[in-house]
């Protein structure tokens, strides 16, 4: 568990040092480009994952783009977005679902609404619905959004590799018309159990890797459902590929 304090006291720590320019980016966005606003949250990213001790694997950063697209990830680990955004390294909001006590967090919050993440409520559709359109605009402003397609932790939700794929969440590819950029994750189970904030951290390996861009939806009318079975079955076919290795 030291380790774990160790690398979130790094993150809060350089969030502190900097929380004038940071307060100044999500009380006045507009006076900000979206790369300046997004700034301080990768090198938070890079501050997590570096003092976690992992070593990261990056794979398929060709098939990335600077065009406006959903990147749609699995969820092995609460871990997880701190790896993602580490190898990443472009500007991207979130779909954040659930955690609604996280929407009212001073500064933290607001500063992720300004880089273009939307928060939604699963237990009240009409409000969750808002959200989903909420991150469409942002779409249409040009932002890339990133969705955690399972819903939850996949231990918590299947033995399987991977967890049934949520449909929802792909509306903002349907609605915008814009490609999907499939993510695979792997090795953030390993070495970060935990279902809470605070847990023990485990030195290891963690894969990312970025898949070619999902296109189906733009070349032949299909649901969201469809688009989530193609999409959960490519990101299985590689995890299943990963462990025979």
């Amino acid at each position: 568990m030291l380790r774990i304090l160790w690398v979130y006291l790094n993150a809060i720590g350089y969030a502190l040092f900097h929380i004038i320019p940071i307060r100044k980016r999500y009380k006045h966005p507009e006076r900000y480009t979206i790369k300046e606003r997004f700034k301080y949250i990768q090198k938070l990213c890079d501050i997590v994952v570096k003092r976690s001790g992992s070593k990261v694997i990056v794979e398929g950063r060709d098939n990335l783009t600077t065009e406006p697209v959903v990147y749609v990830v699995n969820h092995p680990s609460m871990i997880d977005p701190y790896f993602v955004g580490y190898a990443l390294r472009r500007q991207t909001g979130a779909v954040i679902a659930g955690d609604l006590w996280f929407e009212k967090v001073p500064i933290v919050a607001p500063w992720f609404k300004s880089i273009g993440c939307v928060f939604v409520n699963r237990k009240n559709p009409r409000e969750g619905i808002k959200g989903i359109n909420q991150g469409i605009e942002n779409i249409k402003k040009g932002h890339s959004m990133l969705i955690f397609a399972e819903g939850e932790i996949t231990h918590i939700i299947t033995d399987d590799v991977v967890g049934p794929y949520q449909s929802g969440g792909l509306r903002l590819a349907e609605k915008t018309g814009v490609p999907i950029i499939p993510v695979v994750i792997s090795g953030t189970e390993k070495i970060y159990t935990a279902h809470e904030v605070i847990g023990k951290l485990k030195k290891g390996t963690v894969k990312i890797k970025f898949l070619p861009p999902y296109t189906r939806h733009l070349e032949e009318k299909i649901t969201t459902k469809d688009m989530a079975q193609d999409l959960e079955n490519m990101t299985r076919e590689e995890l299943i590929k990963e462990k025979t290795c």
